[in-house]
């Protein structure tokens, strides 16, 4: 198949760290044409590093290339909507950087605009790509521990004051509900829907530790998913001493343990086992998915319809934390 002709807009950490990398080891399906950022010493040092590209300060003209075919935008949460929307109108296809939006009816508008389009329309989520929770799915579907009926996921970090996300004056001085723990929890909800379904309701719990990195640092919630299991998802940003990333999984047949990307398997009889996976953070093949489907029509796996509802649990699992109400999700 053809290489895509990508334009990138936003050349901040995710379009650096993230992106790049797998784009650089795709370079046989995508040929960046154009970049785009607002700061010209960003914009520059970006394209610079990807290769000499031409670059832009005006989205708009860069969506008004036509040997554009597809846009990579990587932009503050904020802006998601309105560049997303322009990008759909220039009749881009468009992988947007994850979460799909800073708040519910942005994200509603977004996916029933992406339904009136026939181009590919994709939520960069790259742990519905990751190896280790794809390899999950496969051993929860196969019965290895019988029926899953509880998880507890606890996300433990401090985010230092040099950290590079912490200089993110858009990431501290948000205008979406939870700040760092939205943009990182994003992740986690998403992985548990693909997991075990839909969450269909829950509580949370939220306090702010450190005011430096936003309204609120820690946050727990303990929900229901539509298929009966409990769970509870806990994420600290201000953890002391300690950091955690593990996956807890009870099942009628015993008990899964992913402290990261390992797979500890503990059946109710027979001997433990463990699997090392080679997690490259799923972001290469999230990137193959999107040249797939615009070059076979074949639909995403991260798709809009998914990012918007991950979104409606987050933020509804957030405003639940504030407002001291259960969340149900229609």
């Amino acid at each position: 198949m053809s290489p895509i002709s990508l334009g990138i807009i936003g050349c901040g950490i995710a379009a650096r760290d993230l992106h790049w990398p797998a784009l650089d080891h795709l370079n046989r399906e995508f040929k960046i044409v154009q970049v785009c950022n607002h700061t010209e010493p960003k914009a520059k040092s970006f394209a610079e590093m990807i290769g000499d590209v031409p670059y832009v300060l005006d989205y708009h003209e860069l969506l008004e290339n036509p040997d554009i075919e597809a846009v990579d935008i990587a932009v503050p949460i904020h802006v998601n909507f309105s560049i997303c929307r322009d990008a759909m109108k220039a009749g881009k296809h468009i992988i947007l950087e994850k979460p799909i939006s800073a708040n519910e009816r942005q994200a509603k508008q977004l996916l029933d605009l992406s339904k009136q389009t026939e181009h590919v329309m994709m939520i960069a989520e790259n742990f519905r790509y990751r190896p280790t929770l794809l390899r999950l799915k496969s051993l929860l579907e196969s019965g290895t521990i019988g029926q899953p009926f509880a998880v507890k996921w606890n996300i433990l970090y401090n985010i230092a004051p040099d950290n590079k996300y912490a200089q993110t004056l858009w990431r501290i001085n948000h205008q979406y509900a939870g700040g760092f723990i939205t943009d990182g929890g994003i992740h986690n909800i998403a992985a548990l829907r693909m997991l075990f379904g839909d969450i269909h309701s829950g509580q949370g719990r939220s306090m702010s530790v450190n005011s430096g990195l936003g309204d609120i640092d820690t946050f727990m919630f303990q929900f229901t998913t539509q298929s009966g299991m409990i769970g509870e998802l806990t994420i600290c940003c201000s953890a002391q001493g300690v950091s955690d990333g593990t996956l807890l999984i009870l099942g009628t047949k015993g008990s899964i343990k992913v402290p990261g990307s390992t797979i500890e398997i503990f059946p109710a009889s027979g001997e433990p086992r463990t699997e090392e996976i080679a997690d490259d953070g799923g972001y290469v093949d999230q990137f193959r998915d999107f040249h797939t489907a615009i070059r076979s029509g074949r639909p995403v796996h991260s798709s809009f319809e998914e990012g918007y509802h991950d979104l409606v649990t987050m933020l509804g699992a957030i405003r639940s934390a504030e407002t001291g109400s259960p969340f149900f999700k229609a």
